[in-house]
């Protein structure tokens, strides 16, 4: 058969699908957490590969990460790519599923920053899986640099409550005003503690592992609050007149 036809694509039974015996690709719980709550929200995106028994039932070749997540949000059916166990070796069966494994190739850190920067909602930004803070500064080597009106940056700067410090205060303001749109003056002593635990509490409550992206959510969290506030008082106008 030729190699470009023996590959179908099918929805079937889950409870027809079978994992492979051995399968070196490992994943942390909370990775596959993660993995769950993304298919959970956008249904599974990626289809996952098996070989077809002479008994009817599949056998995974690459995907059991995906399958046990299917499993565990009680789909019944999940669309697959499969070829008959007779038309493969299984030599080709195990690189098959290595190279699954394997061939990711990898991220150009230019543009990965750019594809992230345009996700709005902070809920897809933790769905995309990606952790800002390990993203490397990117090169402006070679390409054009241009202002987007659309975008800004912002810096916080925690100040110890220390005269002896001032200059060096000073200093860092000065060096942020150069890099930012906008600065945030804070008292260290009081405020430190709170935006890190904040960011931390926020952090573990919605799985979040990038602090640029868990101060973001709790922004946004503030922002809600902010407006649930303003709604109240004009209730309250409302209702007094």
């Amino acid at each position: 058969m030729n190699k470009e036809d023996r590959w179908k694509y099918e929805k079937v039974d889950i409870g027809l699908i079978d994992e492979a015996e051995l399968n070196a690709n490992e994943m942390s719980g909370e990775d596959f957490a993660a993995l769950c709550d993304n298919i959970d929200k956008s249904g599974l995106s990626s289809v996952p590969c098996c070989y077809k028994k002479d008994t009817g039932r599949f056998v995974m070749i690459s995907g059991h990460h995906p399958l046990r997540a299917c499993k565990k949000l009680h789909y019944r059916n999940i669309p697959i790519l499969w070829c008959d166990e007779s038309d493969l070796s299984n030599d080709e069966i195990i690189a098959i599923q290595l190279s699954h494994n394997s061939l990711h190739g990898s991220d150009n850190q230019n543009i990965l920053k750019q594809l992230f920067d345009q996700i709005k909602s902070i809920d897809f930004k933790k769905f995309a899986h990606i952790n800002i803070d390990e993203i490397k500064p990117i090169s402006t080597d070679g390409i054009d640099v241009f202002a987007l009106k659309e975008t800004f940056t912002f810096a916080v700067v925690l100040y110890p409550n220390s005269f002896a410090s001032v200059d060096e205060i000073f200093g860092d303001i000065r060096e942020q005003a150069k890099k930012c749109d906008a600065l945030i003056l804070a008292d260290q002593g009081t405020n430190e503690e709170l935006l890190l635990r904040l960011q931390t509490e926020v952090g573990k409550e919605w799985n979040i592992k990038s602090p640029s992206i868990a101060f973001s959510k709790v922004l946004e969290l503030a922002a809600e609050k902010l407006a649930e506030i303003r709604e109240e008082k004009e209730n309250d106008l409302g209702d007094s007149k």
